[in-house]
C-alpha cells in the first residue's frame, strides 16, 4: 500500500494540510474521512481501519474503508505540482521535477534506475546508463566464444578453457625448442632469467608488507593497552611503534589514504570512547594524533570498515550486555558529516565483518551466534544469509577471495568454550563449512591473510603473545616470533612496508 512521501525530497515549500497526519509524508493517492476532510495517504488510512481503529484518527468520527471518500481533484493537483527530487537520487541521479511526472520519469527515463546484470550466473546490480557496459565489457559472466572450437563460455573461464591452455603449452614447446638450439642461447637464456628473478624478488621485496597490531587488552588481567606493534613479514621481527594516547580495548581499525585509524573501545578509567587516533605513515617520525571529529556513538565491540571516503561503523555495544544493530557512516573527508544508514536484521557485538566490493558480510557474534546478513551499500539494505555451521562470538575473520574466513573464538554464551575451528563461508552462495583446524585454541585474536599466507596473533589462550602462520599451498603450520606483549582484542591492519619510514 502507497505511504506517504518524505518532506525531504522536495524542494517546494510544503502546505501542512497535504501532509499525512499517520506518516507525516506528503499524501499519495489522498483519501479523505466521511465527514470533515481529513487527509490521508491511501495505503495509511487503509492500514489504520483494518489493523488498529474503525475511526478517523484526527476527528474520531466511525470511518471504515468503505465509507472513505476520494479527497477533492484539487487537493491531488496541488500536491501533483510540489517538485521533488528522483526516487534514485542517492545513486546519483539530480532530477528534480513536479511529483506528477515522479513516476513515470523513475520507471522510463532516469538513467540511474537499478537494473540487474542478465548474464546468467551474475547477480549484479548496476545502473541503467551503465548496464550494457558492464554486460558486454565488464561482466565476468558474458559469454565468451573460443576462436578454436567455437564453444560458448563465461568469460571467467576462458582462462581455463582446454584450448588456450594447448595454445600455451604449444607456445611453450615453441620457446623450449629455440633454447635448445644451441649452447650459446642457452646460456643467454639462463643469464636472462636470472636477471628476471632478481628484478622479481626486488619488487617483492619493495613492496612486501607490514602487520600493524594496536593495543587492545592483557589476557590475563584485563587491562586495556596503549602499546602498539609492527611485525615485518620479510625479515620476520617486531617493532615497536608510538602507543596510543588512550590506552583503550574492542576498538576497531582501518587503513584510509596511507593511515591507521583507531576507532571507539573502551579505556579502564574513560569507560566506551567515541575518539579516532590517526597514524600518519608518512610521518617523520610518526605519531599519533586525535581525528579532526569523533564517531557519532561511543562504542566498543564493534568493527569498522572503509568504502571510498567513508567509514562504517558496525554493531557493537555502547552499555554492558547490550548490543546494537545499527550500522552508521562517518565521512573521513570534509564536511566529515555523520549518519545513520539503516538496521541490522540481528543486534550483535564481538562480530565479524569484511567488505567484499560494495557489499559487507557481517557474521556471528554475541546475539547472532549463527546468523549471517550483507549489508549491500548501494542499496543501503540487510539481507539475510544462510546460517553459520556453528554459533560463534569472538573471532577473527580475513576475507579470502569471495569467502570469509572465521578464525576460532567462542561458541554460545552459555557454553563460553574456545574453539580451534576456522570457517570458510561463500558471500556469494552462503555455503559454510569447516575448512580447517588450528593446533590450538583461540578466541580474540587478531588475524590478517596474504595471497596464500594465514596469519593468526595472539587472543586468549595458553601463550597469548603467539604468532602462527598457515601456508594454503603447503597445507602446513608454523610457528612465528612472538609479540613484545601478550594481547587480545586487539585489530590488526595491513601496510605496504615500501610506505613506512620507521
Amino acid at each position: 500500500m502507497a505511504e506517504g512521501y518524505d518532506t525531504t525530497r522536495f524542494h517546494s515549500t510544503i502546505d501542512e494540510g497535504f501532509v499525512c497526519c499517520i506518516c507525516l509524508g506528503v499524501l499519495q493517492d489522498p483519501k479523505q474521512c466521511e465527514n470533515n476532510e481529513h487527509y490521508f495517504c491511501s495505503g495509511c488510512i487503509k492500514k489504520h481501519l483494518e489493523k488498529t481503529s474503525h475511526s478517523c484518527p484526527v476527528c474520531q468520527d466511525k470511518l471504515t474503508v468503505e465509507t472513505l471518500r476520494k479527497a477533492p481533484r484539487i487537493v491531488a493537483d496541488c500536491v501533483s505540482r510540489y517538485k521533488i527530487s528522483c526516487d534514485h537520487a542517492a545513486r546519483g541521479c539530480d532530477a528534480v521535477l513536479e511529483l506528477g511526472a515522479l513516476q513515470a520519469h523513475v520507471v522510463q527515463d532516469c538513467d540511474f534506475m537499478p537494473v540487474t546484470c542478465s548474464n546468467e550466473g551474475c547477480d549484479e546490480v548496476v545502473s541503467k546508463r551503465d548496464v550494457k557496459q558492464h554486460e558486454f565489457d565488464l561482466c565476468r559472466f558474458k559469454t565468451t566464444t573460443c576462436d578454436d572450437c567455437g564453444k560458448k563460455m563465461p568469460h571467467h573461464e576462458y582462462g581455463a578453457h582446454g584450448c588456450v591452455l594447448r595454445r600455451d603449452v604449444d607456445e611453450m614447446k615453441t620457446d623450449l625448442a629455440e633454447m635448445k638450439s644451441t649452447q650459446h642461447e642457452i646460456l643467454t637464456c639462463v643469464q636472462r632469467l636470472t636477471i628476471a628473478v632478481e628484478s622479481l624478488q626486488k619488487s617483492v621485496n619493495s613492496k612486501s608488507t607490514d602487520i600493524v597490531v594496536i593495543a587492545g587488552c592483557n589476557p590475563k588481567t584485563d587491562k586495556s593497552l596503549s602499546s602498539v606493534e609492527r611485525f615485518n613479514l620479510l625479515n620476520q621481527t617486531w617493532t615497536q611503534l608510538p602507543g596510543l594516547k588512550i590506552a583503550r580495548k574492542g576498538s576497531a581499525a582501518v587503513m584510509f589514504k596511507n593511515q591507521v585509524f583507531v576507532c571507539g573501545g573502551i579505556g579502564d578509567s574513560v569507560g566506551r570512547l567515541d575518539g579516532i587516533e590517526v597514524l600518519d605513515l608518512n610521518g617523520n617520525p610518526p605519531e599519533w594524533h586525535e581525528f579532526f571529529v569523533n564517531l557519532p556513538i561511543k562504542v566498543s565491540a564493534h568493527k569498522c570498515v572503509v568504502h571510498g571516503n567513508r567509514l562504517l561503523i558496525i554493531g557493537g555495544c555502547m552499555k554492558q550486555g547490550e548490543s546494537l544493530d545499527t550500522i552508521y557512516e562517518l565521512l573521513l573527508v570534509p564536511p566529515y558529516s555523520s549518519k545513520l544508514l539503516c538496521h541490522m536484521k540481528k543486534k550483535r557485538a564481538f562480530h565479524g565483518v569484511e567488505l567484499f566490493d560494495d557489499k559487507v558480510l557481517i557474521a556471528g557474534g554475541i546475539g547472532a551466534e549463527t546468523d549471517v546478513e550483507i549489508f549491500d551499500i548501494a542499496r543501503n539494505e540487510c539481507v539475510e544469509m544462510p546460517p553459520l555451521p556453528s554459533p560463534v562470538r569472538c573471532m577473527g575473520t580475513v576475507r579470502r577471495g569471495d569467502t570469509m574466513l572465521l578464525i576460532g573464538g567462542l561458541g554460545n554464551t552459555d557454553e563460553n568454550k574456545t574453539s580451534n575451528k576456522i570457517i570458510e563461508y561463500d558471500s556469494k552462495t552462503g555455503q559454510s563449512k569447516i575448512l580447517l583446524a588450528m593446533k590450538t585454541e583461540r578466541a580474540c585474536c587478531s588475524c590478517v591473510c596474504r595471497g596464500n599466507t594465514l596469519i593468526v596473533i595472539g587472543g586468549t589462550w595458553d601463550d597469548p603473545a603467539a604468532v602462527d602462520c598457515f601456508n594454503f599451498s603447503s597445507n602446513s603450520w608454523k610457528r612465528l616470533p612472538s609479540m613484545a606483549e601478550a594481547r587480545a582484542f586487539a585489530p590488526a591492519v595491513v601496510v605496504n612496508k615500501e610506505n613506512l619510514e620507521f
